[in-house]
């Protein structure tokens, strides 16, 4: 997934941007009249836009940020503004998105107005490259309507004049996503040379355009367009390991659909390993963001047995600390060691109590409870920014050993469609669209369950199933950013329920209490910032707000 990255180190520089939407600056480093007129200059243009997504918020930031406000996460301080639904419209966290996503829209633009028509581009390469533009155009709309509803569409390179444009309505902002996902689609290869490997291919805006569809509840589009990704002349597939998918090393594999692509090299690289990481990785990790109990806590064994929780020591129930943490440990260890199989995926997507970590010095490190008991066991504790507090950390995309060495430049690709995000949204559009599950839900399903050591699915209703594929999300994308989203498209977010909704406490492993988040109905959409209504009095705000 490199190969375009070391390009674009090559040729771009880093962005710089301004305060509002309409930030019109150059995305790499050429200007005037020889950016559009030739096929190479054209490319290091374009290769300028793909840049433009690696920044915090645009799209690599979308699963560390959305998974502390999901269900799956939290962020180590426990007080950010969404988690606690104390922000407010002049909110740092709701202009910062708003801005990155407007300024890839905005480079996008401008490549599809200087790449239509243009003679000075070979024609094949030039309907490829305005393919990839409209995507990435396409898919930063997606997420602005996913995020703040209605916004202003922009289909050409910004002018003084729009600076004062009231909003589009969210169905005309989902209406110009469809299409430019379907347009993408007809332009698009299926796949790239290995020179080029990491560009958007077909099998991205097919897939897109399936979510939006998803997303829209329009199940039956959404069934038909995943569908076409499971069958010729696609070539997806499940990767047989799961931890395979979050090593840098495997990058290279049947089930990433679309990834971003990074490199170990400073401007490049991903801080993954600063913000999932844990004190003991070889740069010591910042736990920015840390695991919720829901992930462990709704587990099955291969059976589909629940863990049984109430077995899990309690700390009332002793007067030593150290003897509740000793028998603590035990318990976990038994529970994921058990002959039943617990599901392989929560081993690989968070460091569990009792379960060792290869960090820093070619050292392991184990999870105890407490920490200060252990620190010189061998193996040693293994520390998060706040050893006081029995925090899930995350295994998923921090690097191990001295591969750790990269903290804020590290290797590790970011996917933001897998093939098991084809399968189980296919299975859920199918499921809402028929009266009962048929063999192709329920195939679906239990292909993504079967990698994950458990049993398969059989004589569910459709409810049932519906509940079944929530679960699975919950199993499957725990700390890719999804699930923030799934908890908003169900309408469960405001509610208290245990797993799919955020107003309810989040625990320690311990059992114990950490925090109560918040989510009111008004979160559903994030209001527009108001440093931008301050520039432009014609936006006016969501509802609640």
């Amino acid at each position: 997934m490199k190969s375009i990255f070391y390009i674009i180190s090559a040729f771009a520089l880093l962005l710089t941007g301004c305060t509002d939407f309409l930030d019109r600056s150059p995305y790499n480093d050429l200007s005037g009249s020889t950016v559009w007129t030739s096929d190479a200059n054209a490319n290091m243009q374009l290769n300028g836009v793909y840049k433009l997504t690696k920044n915090g918020w645009a799209m690599q930031g979308y699963c560390y940020h959305f998974t502390c406000f999901g269900p799956d996460g939290y962020d180590y301080f426990r007080n950010s503004n969404i988690e606690m639904a104390t922000a407010t419209t002049r909110d740092g966290i709701f202009l910062s998105a708003y801005v990155e996503y407007y300024k890839v829209i905005n480079a996008a633009n401008d490549a599809i107005a200087n790449l239509t028509d243009n003679p000075n581009i070979t024609p094949e390469l030039r309907e490829r490259m305005i393919g990839e533009a409209r995507f990435l155009r396409g898919f930063s709309y997606f997420m602005l309507w996913q995020l703040y509803g209605g916004v202003i569409i922009l289909d050409k390179p910004t002018q003084p004049t729009d600076t004062y444009l009231p909003r589009n309505t969210a169905d005309q902002v989902r209406d110009f996503v469809i299409e430019d996902f379907k347009d993408a689609i007809e332009r698009l290869p299926l796949e790239y040379g290995d020179s080029e490997n990491g560009r958007i291919t077909k099998g991205a805006a097919v897939a897109m355009l399936g979510r939006t569809y998803l997303y829209d509840q329009r199940w039956g589009d959404a069934a038909v367009e995943l569908h076409k990704l499971m069958e010729e002349p696609y070539k997806y597939d499940l990767v047989e390991d799961y931890a395979k998918l979050f090593d840098w090393k495997y990058e290279r594999n049947t089930e990433y659909i679309y990834a971003l692509s990074f490199i170990a090299q400073i401007g490049y690289g991903t801080a993954y390993d600063s913000w999932y990481g844990n004190r003991s990785s070889f740069i010591n990790g910042e736990s920015y963001c840390l695991g919720s109990h829901i992930p462990f806590e709704t587990s099955t064994y291969a059976d589909g047995s629940p863990i049984d929780l109430s077995t899990r020591p309690k700390r009332s129930d002793y007067q030593d600390e150290v003897t509740f943490g000793n028998d603590l440990i035990q318990w976990y260890d038994d529970v994921i060691n058990s002959p039943k199989g617990l599901d392989k995926r929560i081993s690989v997507n968070m460091i569990l109590p009792s379960a060792t970590y290869y960090g820093k010095d070619s050292k392991y490190f184990k999870v105890y409870w407490p920490y200060e008991a252990h620190v010189n066991d061998d193996p040693q504790a293994l520390g998060v920014t706040f050893n006081d507090f029995a925090t899930y950390s995350w295994r998923k995309f921090v690097c191990v050993g001295d591969e750790g060495y990269w903290g804020y430049q590290g290797p590790t690709d970011i996917p933001l469609i897998r093939f098991a995000d084809v399968l189980l949204m296919y299975a859920e559009a199918k499921n809402e669209e028929l009266a009962a599950p048929d063999d192709d839900i329920y195939d679906a399903v239990n292909r993504v369950r079967k990698r994950a050591g458990l049993n398969e699915l059989s004589g569910l209703d459709k409810m049932a199933m519906r509940k079944a594929i929530r679960m699975e999300r919950f199993h499957e994308f725990p700390g890719e950013g999804h699930l923030f989203f799934d908890v908003r498209r169900w309408r469960t977010a405001h509610t208290n329920d245990p797993v799919f909704g955020l107003n309810h406490d989040v625990y320690q492993f311990t059992g114990e209490k950490l925090f109560t988040r918040s989510f009111p109905e008004k979160f559903y959409l994030w209001p527009i910032p108001e440093v931008e209504r301050d520039l432009n009095p014609k936006l006016d705000q969501n509802e609640g707000w």
